[in-house]
Parts: C-alpha cells; sequence; structure tokens
C-alpha cells in the first residue's frame, strides 16, 4: 500500500463568515495532531474553506501505520527454569501472556545483571481505513466552535448543518461515516453557477475540479484575487481602495466566486463625516470604499459579488439602492445629534450605567474630568483642556449614530464638539482618548487626549479592581488587561512623566468610598507592573533585567524613568565586567541574606586589611560620584568600575571573621555596598 494524497471535505449550510478562516486553520492544526499521533506519516497539510465547506488535503498520507517492534522483557532465566529446566509459574504465564505455550521458545536476552526471558515480536500498523474516521472525528472535535447545531431528528452537532462528506485517498473512498453522513466522492459546485453535485475523481483534483464548478476553494487564493480585482478598479477609476485586512477576510468568506463591482452614491452624502459613511458601507453591506489622492473619500464603493452576472449594471444597480437608504440615515442621525450640543447631552448620561456599583457615565465623565486636570497640572500644563475634554469624552455615547455605530464612539464626540464651538485641543482630545484601541494600536497625539486617555483608563481600572473584579484568566468584560498596557504605552511613548503609583491613587480616591483606596492602589501597581515585565518580555527583555529595576532600592514610579532604566539595565549586560559584577553582587546578597547589618554604621578603626580600607574609600567616592552622573547608564558603568577593587576584596578579606566585631564591621561594609548597587539597580537578580 503506497501514500497517495488524501481529502477531507465537510459541506455544510452558510459558514459564519467572521470565525471561517479561524476554523481552516484549527482544523488543520487538529487533523495534523491527530496524524501524529496515529503515526501516519505525510508530506504537509493545507486547509481549504468556502461558505458551504471545510476541507483538507493531506500530502503523502502513509495507507497504513508503521509496523510495530515489541521488546517485553520477562523474568530472570533463573527464575524461570528450576534445575531441572522445568519452567516456573513466572515463565508460563509470561509466555501465555505473549500468546506463546512453551516459555522455552522464547528468546533470551543477556544484560550485565544476568540473562532474561524475552519476547520480541513485529506487529503490523493498522491500516488507514480502520483509523481514518476517529482521526477526523478528533480533529473535528477540537474545533474553538461556541455555539454548535443540531438539525433533523439527530443529536449530531457542528457550527451549521452538514449536507455531504468526502473521503478520499487517492482515487479511493474511504468507508467513513462523519455526523451520521456516509462519506462519498459527491461534491457540489456554486450554488447558481454550477450543475449541482460533481463527482471527483482523486483527492488531487480536488481544487481544480472545483475550479471548473466555479468554486474557488482556496481561501489565500480567494482573497488574492480579490486585492487583484481591487488593484485593477484602482486603476480605472484613479482612485485608491481602502482595504481593511478583517473586511478582506470576511468578504472572502461570503463568497465562493468573486467578482468585484464598483457603484456610486450621491456626493450630497460626503456632508457627513465620513468614518460614518464608512461604517455604514463596511458593517452593513462590507463595501469597500475609495479615497482620491488627498485621502478624502469619493461617493464610490466596491462589493463583491459571489457570481458573475450576465448584467452587472443591474447588480450594481441593486447595491446602489440599497446603500443609499444607510447613508441617508447616517446623514438623519448626524442632522439630528447636531441640534443638541455635547454639554446638553450629559444629564442623559446620568442615565447610561457604567457600573452598577460604580455609578453612571455621568458620575465616570465627572471623575475622569478632574483626574485628567490633575495628570496635566502635575507635569506642568493648563488643566483646563484637559479638564473641559474629560467631562465631554462620554458624551456621544446618548447620540443616534453611536447607537447605530458604536465603534465611532470618541470620533463622533469630536465632530460634535467641532460643531459646538468647542476649542479644537478639547475637540481633539475627545477624539483620541479611547486609544489605543487594540494591541500595538495608535495613540493619543495630543497631550490633553493623552491625559484624558491615561484618566478614563485609571478610572476604569481602579473602579473594578476596588470593587473587587480585576481580569481573570477567561474573563475580562471591561478589557482591563489593554487598558493597563494603553496607560502603560501612553506614559513611556509619549513621555508623560507622571508618578504613576500617586495618579492611580487619585483616581481611586475619586470612586469616594466605593474602594479601599490604599489596596485598591496596591493592587493595580502590582498589576501594572506584572503587565509591563510581560510586555518587555515579548520585545525580548527578558524578565530578570525588569526585576532588576522593579526589585532595586528605589524603583522609580515614573514609567519613562523606568523604561529607560530597564533598557540601560539590558545594554549592561553586554558589558565585559557584567558577569563578574552580578556574581559579586549575588556572592554579597548570600552573605547579608540571615545578617542583620543594614543600616550599621562602618568604623575604619577597625579594618585589618589593605582591601577593606580600599573598597570602603572607593565605595565612599563611588557614593559621590553617583549624585553626579547625568544618566543611569553612566552609573552602571561607574558601578562597574568597581569590580577589580571588589575582587581583591573578596580574595584577601575573611568576611565571617572570628572576631565579633571585625565580623560585624565588614558585614556592615558589604551592606553598604549592597545599598549603594540597589540605589541604581539590583543586578544581583541578572542571569548572565
Amino acid at each position: 500500500m503506497r501514500a497517495r494524497d488524501f481529502l477531507l471535505e465537510i459541506g455544510t449550510e452558510e459558514l459564519p463568515p467572521k470565525s471561517l478562516k479561524r476554523l481552516m486553520t484549527n482544523l488543520v492544526i487538529g487533523l495534523e495532531e491527530a496524524l501524529d499521533q496515529a503515526q501516519l506519516s505525510h508530506e504537509g497539510i493545507h486547509g481549504f474553506a468556502t461558505p458551504r465547506r471545510l476541507a483538507v488535503k493531506v500530502a503523502a498520507l502513509a495507507a497504513a501505520q508503521p509496523e510495530q517492534q515489541i521488546e517485553r522483557r520477562g523474568p530472570a532465566v533463573t527464575a524461570a527454569f528450576d534445575e531441572a529446566g522445568k519452567p516456573s509459574k513466572a515463565a508460563i504465564g509470561f509466555a501465555r501472556s505473549c500468546g506463546i505455550d512453551e516459555p522455552s521458545a522464547l528468546e533470551r536476552m543477556q544484560t550485565d545483571k544476568g540473562e532474561w526471558l524475552v519476547f520480541r515480536d513485529v506487529q503490523p500498523g493498522k491500516p488507514l481505513s480502520e483509523l481514518i474516521e476517529a482521526i477526523c472525528t478528533t480533529a473535528i472535535n477540537s474545533l474553538p466552535i461556541e455555539r454548535a447545531m443540531r438539525w433533523g431528528s439527530s443529536r449530531v452537532q457542528f457550527v451549521r448543518p452538514v449536507h455531504w462528506i468526502v473521503m478520499l485517498h487517492g482515487d479511493e473512498v474511504l468507508p467513513a461515516s462523519l455526523f451520521g453522513i456516509e462519506a462519498d466522492r459527491l461534491s457540489r459546485g456554486h450554488r447558481f453557477m454550477s450543475s449541482g453535485t460533481i463527482k471527483l475523481k482523486d483527492a488531487n483534483s480536488y481544487v481544480e475540479s472545483l475550479r471548473t464548478a466555479h468554486v474557488v476553494v482556496d481561501f489565500a487564493e480567494r482573497a488574492q484575487l480579490i486585492r487583484a480585482q481591487l488593484d485593477k478598479i484602482n486603476q480605472d477609476e484613479n482612485a485608491s481602495v481602502v482595504i481593511d485586512p478583517a473586511l478582506l477576510d470576511e468578504v472572502t468568506a461570503l463568497v465562493e466566486w468573486p467578482v468585484a463591482l464598483c457603484g456610486r452614491f450621491d456626493s450630497a452624502f460626503l456632508a457627513v463625516p465620513e468614518e460614518a459613511l464608512i461604517s455604514a458601507m463596511k458593517s452593513h453591506q462590507r463595501y469597500f470604499h475609495l479615497v482620491d489622492n488627498s485621502g478624502r473619500l469619493l461617493p464610490r464603493f466596491i462589493t463583491i459579488a459571489n457570481l458573475e452576472s450576465r448584467d452587472p449594471e443591474l447588480v450594481i444597480k441593486g447595491n446602489e439602492r440599497v446603500i443609499a437608504p444607510r447613508l441617508a440615515d447616517a446623514a438623519f442621525f448626524y442632522e439630528q445629534d447636531s441640534k443638541t450640543t455635547l454639554e446638553s447631552k450629559l444629564a442623559r448620561l446620568q442615565q447610561v450605567v457604567f457600573q452598577s456599583q460604580l455609578g453612571s457615565y455621568r458620575d465616570k465623565a465627572e471623575r475622569v474630568s478632574r483626574l485628567a486636570a490633575g495628570i496635566a497640572e502635575s507635569v506642568g500644563e493648563d488643566p483646563s483642556t484637559a479638564a473641559r475634554a474629560g467631562l465631554l469624552c462620554k458624551a456621544d455615547l446618548v447620540t443616534d449614530m453611536v447607537a447605530e455605530f458604536p465603534e465611532l464612539q470618541g470620533l463622533m464626540g469630536r465632530y460634535y464638539a467641532e460643531k459646538d464651538g468647542e476649542p479644537a485641543a478639547v475637540a481633539t482630545a475627545i477624539g483620541e482618548h479611547y486609544r489605543p484601541t487594540q494591541s500595538g494600536g495608535e495613540l493619543p497625539d495630543s497631550k490633553a487626549g493623552q491625559y484624558v486617555a491615561i484618566a478614563d483608563k485609571l478610572d476604569t481600572l481602579t473602579g473594578l479592581f476596588g470593587i473587587g473584579q480585576p481580569p481573570t484568566g477567561s474573563r475580562d468584560p471591561f478589557a482591563l488587561r489593554r487598558q493597563i498596557l494603553g496607560v502603560i504605552r501612553i506614559c513611556i511613548e509619549c513621555d508623560v512623566s507622571l508618578d504613576i503609583a500617586d495618579t492611580i491613587e487619585q483616581a481611586a480616591r475619586l470612586h469616594g468610598d466605593t474602594v479601599d483606596v490604599d489596596a485598591t492602589r496596591d493592587a493595580l501597581v502590582g498589576y501594572l507592573f506584572e503587565r509591563m515585565a510581560g510586555a518587555y518580555h515579548d520585545q525580548g527583555i527578558p524578565t530578570d533585567t525588569f526585576n532588576a529595576i522593579r526589585f532595586g532600592y528605589a524603583p522609580p514610579r515614573v514609567l519613562t524613568t523606568f523604561d529607560s532604566q530597564v533598557k540601560a539595565v539590558q545594554d549592561f549586560r553586554s558589558h565585559p565586567q557584567a558577569e563578574a559584577l552580578v556574581s559579586a553582587n549575588k556572592r554579597v546578597a548570600n552573605i547579608l541574606k540571615d545578617s542583620d547589618a543594614a543600616g550599621q554604621t562602618v568604623s575604619a578603626g577597625l579594618f585589618t586589611e589593605e582591601a577593606e580600607t580600599r573598597l570602603y574609600t572607593e565605595l565612599t567616592k563611588l557614593q559621590q560620584e553617583l549624585e553626579h552622573q547625568p544618566t543611569f547608564r553612566e552609573r552602571l558603568l561607574a558601578l562597574a568600575n568597581l569590580q577589580p577593587v571588589i575582587d581583591q576584596y573578596f580574595d584577601e578579606v575573611m568576611v565571617m571573621a572570628e572576631d565579633p566585631a571585625i565580623r560585624t564591621n565588614r558585614l556592615a561594609t558589604l551592606a553598604a555596598m549592597r545599598d549603594l548597587f540597589l540605589g541604581v539597580a539590583d543586578v544581583s537578580v541578572l542571569q548572565l
């Protein structure tokens, strides 16, 4: 039996487009794991997915498991036979367990501990036909399906009802059943552009056979076909199509035979903020939008049809008729919302609950306003802009536009603030305060936007931590992980030099008696540094580098300073004297572990060795030098210059001297050195 390509196709009703790509990827992963578990060799797996099918093709899949070499060691020969050569009960039992009647027929194995009975055999591997149903079932059961469906009278479940199963090994249909359906070689072509059922010759012809039935089964190929058609429209229309990767994936998951068509809408709609028009086109119709050379929205759109129409103009006009009322709704919402100011909408915010224990969004807005003003003031900026922006930043939540398009919150607030005549800096801050909205997302550009963004996030974090609802392993409904990383990124990347612990405490106090201020501050500061350690790890900076600053004598509370020091320690790791200096600090830390020498005065009169005097003199001089070193990196290098003196000290001085006074004095010297290092960084935690 030779290896041949294997095909599994699961034919379904229309699959959910936003999860199609993930289902395909996980089916490949699950099948590969199941095949490896069954010891079935192959040369790679490729996944396919369309709205009506999930499929995988396995290249050169073995027709059977390999032979299994079996070796079982039995009792020692001395225990297996008596002096007359008669087999013992142990030998007889072992032989029977191996399917052999006479123990004397067993082989013998010589070891350094004596001679043993041994059973050796070659067990043929099971054929693929006996294994494949269980393998495929295991792979399918591993799929991340949030809501499985049942259909008909069967109790089987899947993401959508299953209508056909194809399972081929080469040109052979494998005898298997999935979802109560017997496997066959019958697939189905395009719902409208094919005759329906198609008969597959073999697994290798799958892609081309479906293509003749107007189905492009390869997800990546369909996406590339769509991109190519969009590029052609770019040239034809002398414009640029904006391709959102998430929208491209979703559209690719909605079609089996993509055809891009360009339509138009009334240019009068361009009076509406373009983000609202784009949201209407993307979220409601899955349209791509076009912009001119200046990046301004054009009154055109591209829809991806799932067939080649004999009259494409008719399809375009149909889509134009559909989008017009959507855009008209957006225009109406904008007009209605603009009739009242953002400030007047604050009263309605009182009726919108932020969190049952933390009050309404009006309460939150007032807290954010006060905290943002405090942040601005603490870094020497005018607090009035941040205070005003913080107060109005949530007012657009009660607008009709945001109710229809939630993804526009903040952005619409900026537009309405501009229409109200609010200062430009206030409007900009309102529009930016949700940033970053995703991992690695864009940060606020304006100073006021940064202060309001930090205040908004810390208000949420201190509130939820304060009422005992921090994120758990699987639950984070308020996106607190993203919020804390947003605070960290804004502080560091935008150089907002505020005392993070004090700011967290201020945020907690604004919640009044609802939270325990001290406990909330301590818990959230700990969580912040925990997330920072993870973020540095993702950047390739190991945790011990982070810990050298985090657990130093006085870790900086300004995150920009903390960041620069972490990176300086990371650079220091490659310094020629780093390894020896770290080793010496570890030695000192171990010596002082059970000592109470910290804080004790060093007496030069008790020195008995030249190395003691030299170390203490250098420590005193270095302490003065460190106060005048302008950068943290230079402080680290200054510590490194102490290494020869430390080496001499340990070579020539017995720290644990017999004389108690001398011993205590020497421990005090090491404690002084330890304090000097900890004032910069705890390099003893570095693993070099």
